[in-house]
Formats: structure tokens, sequence, C-alpha cells
């Protein structure tokens, strides 16, 4: 009965959560085993007279359910011996070592699921919180973007948030070598249990795209980083201008606006570390333009129409539209000569030109 009770005790436990220890399980099924099958080879001895050798021998058949049938108790007194200790004793601590084993698979199993398993990795890629909007979506984008990339295809990800309580959606798990722990990234233990001391690279992403408040969120969590002593090159998000220099100041070596329609410049980031600052140029109109000018242009290679732009401090000609098939082409060979109808260029904003001046430099 104390086995039994003990038994069912111990499953309620991990229904509740509280976490099954399995190597202790088997020790003690191990001395429970060792004292029944002491106790059987003693009374197989006593009873039935059997040599040390024999009553082992019964005793493990018997408990194994092999059941030779060469050797069994004959007398009352060694078949009630044989029938408490071993059908009700050993079998059954046999059965629950079993018991216990695939109940510590699922627990294990669930644990992963929900994000409450730490991985032990070596230059991963962690990600720090979500996005509280399409969260999910921008996520899967994102790591899309990094196994297009030559660099990180394989490249394990550990995302840390605690957006996904009950396992994260297919979409994401089916991209490959992606896990979570369901934590808090201004937790020091949680930031330990997704290794970032391990990491290759750390994205902090910026909770609220919309909410200046993020950066403090982001600011707290570099300093924690920095507490850890974090060797990884770590990308951060900055919600408004004025925060950067504090941000790279507390330890991001890379900071850039979240935008959220373009994962594609946190994955440029680490391939190419400043190409952002132009990626992020091209969202907003200080300093640099882009400049459609409506000029047609043929039988000139594309390297002397860009020379003879810049030579004019005209700007840089970044692609054109084609004549007839309206195509936009971008960064074309050198050697080419496009029919072209339109000329785009990235200029100073202070650089202005007509198309009829532009076509003057180009004729």
């Amino acid at each position: 009965m104390h086995f039994i009770v003990r038994y069912f005790k111990n499953r309620n436990r991990l229904k509740i959560g509280i976490q099954h220890n399995l190597i202790h399980s088997i020790i003690h099924s191990v001395l429970l085993l060792s004292v029944v099958f002491a106790l059987h080879i003693g009374l197989m001895m006593f009873y039935e007279g059997l040599s040390f050798g024999d009553a082992t021998w019964l005793t493990f058949t018997t408990a194994t359910t092999v059941g030779y049938g060469d050797i069994s108790a004959s007398t009352t007194q060694g078949r009630f011996a044989t029938v408490f200790l071993i059908y009700l004793g050993g079998i059954f601590i046999l059965a629950k070592v079993v018991g216990d084993y695939f109940d510590y698979r699922l627990g294990v199993r669930d644990k992963k699921t929900k994000g409450h398993w730490s991985w032990n990795m070596q230059n991963h890629i962690v990600i720090l919180n979500s996005p509280t909007h399409s969260g999910e979506r921008y996520l899967q984008r994102l790591i899309k973007q990094f196994r297009v990339s030559a660099n990180y295809k394989d490249t394990e990800i550990y995302l840390l948030t605690r957006q996904f309580p009950q396992g994260l959606p297919d979409f994401i798990t089916q991209l490959d070598n992606v896990v979570h722990y369901n934590g808090d990234p201004s937790n020091p233990q949680d930031l330990e249990a997704v290794c970032v001391a391990n990491a290759s690279d750390i994205i902090v992403l910026a909770k609220d795209e919309n909410d200046e408040s993020s950066d403090g969120r982001t600011f707290d969590i570099l300093h924690r980083l920095k507490d850890l002593k974090v060797d990884a090159t770590v990308l951060a998000e900055c919600v408004d201008d004025k925060n950067r220099n504090r941000l790279e100041m507390a330890g991001a070596n890379i900071v850039i606006r979240p935008i959220r329609a373009y994962p594609e410049m946190i994955v440029r980031a680490f391939d190419a570390p400043g190409s952002e600052r132009i990626i992020e140029n091209m969202f907003n109109s200080k300093d640099d333009e882009y400049r459609r000018y409506d000029i047609e242009i043929k039988d000139m290679s594309w390297s002397d129409i860009v020379t003879r732009l810049i030579k004019n401090d005209v700007g840089i000609a970044v692609a054109y539209i084609e004549r007839d098939s309206n195509n936009m082409v971008y960064n074309p060979p050198a050697h080419t000569k496009p029919d072209i109808q339109a000329l785009i260029t990235i200029s100073k904003d202070n650089n202005v030109h007509t198309n009829d001046d532009v076509k003057k430099l180009v004729s």
C-alpha cells in the first residue's frame, strides 16, 4: 500500500506542475527492489531449501516475468512470499519505473513546447522581446530572412519572450532550429537561460514601435547584457532618435529604427554592418532624397551616366526605367547601354535640378 499511495501521489504532483526527478525515482526504486529481492532470495532458501544460486535464479526469472518453470516455489509459505514480494512488490516497482520514465519524457516535452526548457547553445542568435502588434508574423518573416542569408541559414535561433506561453506557432517552428524560452528579457536569470554569453548575435526588439517608452526597456536590457559580460554583436531597435547615443553607450553595436515592414534591415545590419544606415535613409527626407528625372537616354553606358552625374554634383544614379517594358532596373552592369525613359537618383536635398538640367549633362 505504501508503494501504491506513493505512486499516485507522485503522479498528482506531476499534474500540478512539480518537476519529477527521474534519477531520484530510479535510485529509490533500485534500493526497494534490492530489499525485495534479498528478502525473497532468503525466504526461498529458508522455505524451499534452495541454494543461493537457485533462489536468485527463481527471483529474477519471476520478477522479469520470464518464468522458465525449471524452478518454482512448492511450499505454501514460499508461494505466499513470491506472490507478496515479487508479484505485488517487485513487478509493481518495475512498472512504476517505466511509468515514471514516460511521465518524465512527457514532462520534458511539455517544458520544451511551452518554453520552460533551457537549451545549451553556442554561436546562436538570440531575439529578445517580440513586437506587440502582429509579433508572430514579424518573427516569422525575420527568421525567414536569416534563413535566406548564406551566413545564417543554419544558425540556431533562440527567442526570449512571454508571448507564446502555450508554445510557438507551427509556422515558426517549421523554419528549423528555432526554439523559445518563456521569460522576461529584463530578468538576468532568463537571459542566462537562453545562453546570451555564448551567442554570436543578439537582437533587442522594441516592444512597441510606436511608443517611445520602449527605449527605456531596451536600455535596461542592454545594461543587463553588459552585466553578464556578453561578447556578442548586439543590435537594438530605437523608437526615438534622441535615444540612439544612450543605447550605443549602453552597449548596442548597431542601433536602427523599428521598421516592421522590412525585417530585412536587421539581417542586412549583421551581414554588412553600416548598410542599415543607408536603408534607414531611404525612409526619410533628411539630408538625402530620391528623385526621378523623366528624360530619355540611349547609346550611353551606365558607367558614363553615373560618372557625369557625380562630377556635376547632381547625385548618384541608382536605377532607371526602361522605355519599352516600363521595368525598373536597379544597379545594372557598368557596360550596359540602356534605353531609358526615366532616371532615379539619390541626391542631397539642396541639390535641385530640373529634367532639362540633367538631360544636358548626359547628352
